[in-house]
């Protein structure tokens, strides 16, 4: 409704002066301020999903079948269904509701809380790159007063549940993922959630955890928030564009050896695009080991930081990615080390029913969100760990940091500043290098005759919708319009002019 309405309004606009359409000046200007209004709303959080190419074909012909047309609510009804059955069957064989008030943790809170928590985080981490670890890890952590560990291992059990429950809404929505990101990151995530888990994990001391955790998180907000200060950067659908494949086969190492015959698999080992993303993958498991989450928001990184795609494809790349993950990362813990805490099956208890509905909840929604908004959830969410970190740790002070909890201020407070500023760095050199990826594949472009003036994801999308729009708009006495109409839905989105010549 609110983009069929901001159409409307955009036409309005545009027409009205040419037509010689008088109204009174402060009627005027409700429709003006109504109009921006439901511009503002249509552009923001109605934006429309992102599907694979077949999945659009499918939807917009005439005799779709009805699991195309309903694909939103049985992509939510088919984990909920399943996994609700499970539950109640075994909640009700032990008699076991009991698990929800619970005390546990320092602070003696009623497990009930947690499920209260979950219904937040399950649809934050559905729609956004933070996982449900993001919500979870922190407030169990820093407000409950619950050990790490069990923190962490609760993130792994529930994210196994709801991250996998949104990844299959996501996947059957066909809602566009770069499965290159998911193949390669999985491959380094397992490696460096292993390593982590075995070496890193067991030396950090809960201080620690918890602010080397929201300090570097912290600093890809940051360099996130300064990246897309600039408007109307150049953005990717996917890592490989369907209308120039070269742009990703130029990272070939050996481009000669891949065109001999039985060398074709050469090309998916031997590319530098395809190592950066194992090695993204790497440092992402041993983030997850440390507190359950990292492997998702490392991907989303070098996604939208480095290769420049698309917040509306790295969101749902980041889901599924993080469900693979963290299904490994419970499994190993429970079978290849001394098992999952005792605690975090009593919370897992009490939230499993509440994230398979948040979390493909907030996937649906996501998936209609602007790529800005999904950024901007990004921002605040870091953010406020951030500070409730600070907060509740007090690193400055011996509270939380002394010797019972192996903990020495000024150590702490220096290296978290260490990883902050090394995490800015680091980020932006990811952002500089993406200028230059951004240059070369702008070469490759006019090589193949493409035009790289035009972000490639605007040009495409604007095109459609100016499509749309111009058989209702030629029908006015002046056709002029049409050309002025499209320039203005362009120039808005880009920030700036795109070349002029032609309609």
């Amino acid at each position: 409704i609110l983009s069929r309405t901001a159409r409307t309004c955009t036409t309005v606009r545009v027409l009205a002066p040419h037509q010689g359409v008088g109204r009174p000046r402060s009627e005027r200007a409700a429709i003006e301020s109504l109009c921006a209004m439901n511009n503002f709303c249509a552009k923001y959080f109605c934006e429309g999903q992102k599907l694979s190419k077949e999945a659009a074909a499918q939807l917009e012909a005439d005799d779709a079948p009805w699991y195309i047309k309903y694909r939103k609510q049985i992509g939510i009804a088919i984990p909920f269904t399943l996994v609700h059955i499970v539950w109640w069957s075994v909640m009700g064989a032990n008699d076991d509701f009991g698990a929800f008030t619970k005390e546990v943790g320092t602070e003696k809170t009623p497990a009930f809380y947690m499920s209260i928590t979950m219904i937040f985080g399950s649809m934050l981490a559905g729609a956004t790159s933070e996982g449900g670890a993001a919500v979870a890890f922190p407030i169990m952590t820093l407000v409950f007063g619950i050990p790490p560990p069990v923190a962490r291992d609760f993130s792994y059990m529930i994210q196994s549940v709801g991250m996998t429950a949104a990844a299959f809404t996501i996947l059957w929505m066909k809602v566009q993922v770069e499965w290159k990101s998911i193949i390669y990151c999985t491959i380094g995530g397992v490696c460096g959630l292993i390593f982590g888990l075995e070496k890193v994990a067991p030396e950090l001391t809960p201080p620690y955890a918890k602010m080397y955790f929201v300090t570097i998180w912290a600093s890809f907000a940051a360099s996130l928030f300064y990246l897309n200060r600039l408007a109307g950067r150049k953005v990717y659908l996917t890592l490989n564009p369907e209308h120039l494949p070269e742009v990703w086969n130029s990272a070939n190492l050996f481009p000669e050896k891949t065109r001999e015959p039985g060398m074709l698999w050469l090309k998916h080992v031997a590319n530098w695009k395809a190592m950066v993303l194992i090695c993204a993958g790497f440092l992402g498991g041993i983030f997850t080991a440390m507190s359950g989450s990292g492997i998702d928001i490392c991907s989303f990184a070098v996604l939208t930081l480095f290769f420049r795609v698309t917040e509306k494809t790295a969101t749902p790349t980041s889901v599924v990615l993080m469900a693979v993950n963290t299904v490994v990362a419970a499994l190993y813990r429970e079978y290849g080390m001394e098992g999952l805490q005792e605690d975090a099956w009593g919370f897992f208890k009490v939230c499993t029913p509440i994230v398979v509905a948040g979390a493909p909840l907030g996937s649906l929604f996501g998936s209609f969100l602007h790529r800005l908004v999904l950024a901007a959830f990004v921002y605040v969410t870091d953010f406020a760990q951030f500070v409730g970190a600070l907060y509740v740790v007090r690193p400055w002070t011996d509270v939380k940091c002394n010797e019972a909890t192996d903990c020495n201020s000024t150590h702490i407070c220096l290296s978290s500043a260490s990883i902050m500023v090394a995490g800015l760095a680091c980020f932006y050199v990811l952002q500089y290098a993406g200028e230059k990826l951004i240059h070369k594949n702008d070469e490759i472009e006019k090589s193949a005759g493409w035009s790289p003036d035009i972000p490639r994801e605007l040009s495409i999308e604007k095109v459609i919708f100016v499509h749309c729009l111009t058989p209702m708009i030629t029908r006015s006495p002046n056709h002029s319009v049409a050309h002025s109409l499209a320039r203005s839905i362009l120039d808005q989105d880009l920030g700036g002019e795109v070349e002029r010549g032609g309609d």
